[in-house]
């Protein structure tokens, strides 16, 4: 991304180009005479600086836009921190709570970090784009021509880098094509077996019957929807537990899913004190992008 003082330099140069252009015009038509000359002379300055002036603001305008297109087309990596925790896991931590690297799977940089990081788990957002899987979540405005500029790497490239981790698929879409073609993916992909997480209850259920093996999540992020899933006898049949923001996760909710032999995975948490908070209450797993907190629940962490 070009530096402001870059921008200004460039600037001065289209600048004297526009001068040039000016200058060019009282010589190409020398019948005109000096009458030309005085008429056009003293705008020289002025398209200088108008040139100039439309240069900068378009290189600075680029500049400041190109995170936000970056995200939008799906090169942009996904937030990944690495701070130290505040606090000492308890002994033990690491053998029963997995580390689950919050989004990391899609950016092969960031994916590559959270293995090397001892994640247990590599979580990748999952969308249809170019005809196949990718491993992003669709932006918006306009999702549909997000989908068509995405530039991101696809599901198969994310699955082969995270190099026999186990994975955690997001799914962004909740269309009978799109589960389809996750069913045939995951057929094909046969170890190791993934989590597959959807906020949708008809996704859910669809991949129940099509995806044997898999471990099936539903995905809750209120309240209202921890007690449509409670209530959902259907649901609960068809899932191995529940993917649920971190502040949902009480005393209450860890002692109806594990009475049901649910799971219950926490996102998405920075810091020690909220880990520390979730591993009191019997999580099973934390969603993260702290690579401190994947050290710490690595197979090297509070394990010693």
């Amino acid at each position: 991304m070009p530096s402001v003082a870059g921008v200004a330099v460039v600037g001065d140069e289209m600048a004297h180009a526009g001068g040039w252009a000016a200058g060019l015009l009282c010589t190409v038509t020398p019948a005109a005479g000096r009458v030309h000359d005085v008429v056009v002379a003293p705008h020289r300055a002025l398209v200088r600086r108008v040139i100039g002036v439309a240069v900068v603001v378009m290189l600075v305008g680029g500049a400041l836009a190109w995170p936000s297109l970056q995200r939008y087309v799906g090169t942009a990596p996904p937030r990944q921190v690495d701070e130290p925790l505040s606090v000492a896991l308890p002994a033990g931590t690491s053998s029963r709570v997995l580390g689950l690297a919050h989004n990391a799977g899609n950016n092969l940089g960031t994916l590559a970090a959270a293995v090397r990081s001892g994640a247990d788990v590599v979580e990748i957002d999952v969308m249809s784009a170019h005809g196949g899987l990718a491993a992003g979540r669709e932006q918006q405005p306009f999702p549909g021509l997000a989908r068509r500029l995405f530039r991101g790497p696809s599901l198969e490239q994310a699955w082969e880098a995270a190099a026999g981790t186990t994975v955690k698929l997001d799914l962004r879409q909740s269309e009978r094509p799109f589960l389809d073609q996750v069913a045939a993916f995951v057929a094909a992909h046969a170890q190791p077996r993934p989590m597959i997480s959807s906020s949708d209850r008809s996704a859910l259920l669809y991949l129940h019957q099509r995806v044997p093996g898999a471990t099936l999540l539903a995905s809750v992020s209120n309240p209202a929807a921890v007690q449509r899933a409670r209530a959902d006898e259907e649901l609960v049949a068809a899932v191995r537990g529940l993917s649920a923001f971190h502040g949902l996760v009480t005393p209450d909710l860890m002692a109806w899913a594990h009475a049901r032999h649910l799971l219950v995975l926490a996102w998405t948490v920075d810091d020690g004190a909220t880990v520390d908070r979730l591993v009191h209450l019997g999580v099973d797993g934390v969603t993260t992008p702290n690579l401190a907190v994947l050290r710490a629940l690595g197979p090297h962490g509070s394990d010693g």
